[in-house]
């Protein structure tokens, strides 16, 4: 699909098993390849205006990092109705809620107190169809955005704690989070234990 954003085209690629089709030389067509069930997608976007690290982590779902001035805007061309923020130093409700989204904070601190309650709180929140579009971030989008993200990977889509790592670290997780790490091991255990 492509459309555009502060006159910027973006191209969102959605990947699809349609059957397949050989070309005129008898080479298969790109669109003939068929994923197998156990593949795992995970896509990112790039040329938002004052987004970064920016993907899709399902329909209605979106991660990043802190947006720029022009971020909101961009949030709000894009159809986005909630903007969840993890970090703990600044309030960006204002901003937000200007751009016509709602604001909803959840600080996710580095240690892992209360982390359970809160990474459960925002999973739910992603997945309901009320707040949805929604967009995930924290400053730089990758490490306590990395582990909610992976956390609704496993508990609403039964990713494997391997698939869920695998995409955290694409997104630039910082492995000095050693309690994050721990947190989303325990989380992947528990998940499975249900």
């Amino acid at each position: 699909m492509k459309m555009a954003i502060n006159g910027v085209a973006v191209i969102l690629v959605a990947f699809m098993a349609p059957s397949p089709i050989l070309a005129g030389n008898g080479v298969v067509s790109p669109s003939a390849v068929h994923l197998p069930e156990s593949a795992r997608i995970s896509e990112r976007i790039y040329n938002l205006p004052g987004l970064s690290n920016v993907g899709r982590i399902a329909p209605g779902i979106y991660r990043g990092a802190q947006p720029g001035a022009e971020g909101y805007g961009t949030l709000k061309k894009m159809g986005i109705r909630t903007v969840i923020d993890f970090r703990t130093t600044d309030n960006e409700r204002r901003q937000v809620e200007e751009a016509g989204m709602r604001a909803i904070a959840v600080p996710i601190e580095m240690s892992r107190d209360g982390l359970r309650e809160k990474v459960d709180r925002v999973v739910a929140l992603m997945a309901d169809p009320a707040n949805q579009p929604v967009f995930i971030h924290c400053r730089h989008g990758q490490d306590r955005t990395g582990i909610v993200a992976a956390a609704y990977r496993m508990k609403v889509e039964g990713w494997s704690l391997k698939d869920a790592e695998t995409e955290m670290q694409s997104f630039g997780f910082n492995d000095v989070w050693v309690n994050f790490k721990k947190f989303i091991r325990n989380y992947a255990q528990d998940t499975t234990k249900r």
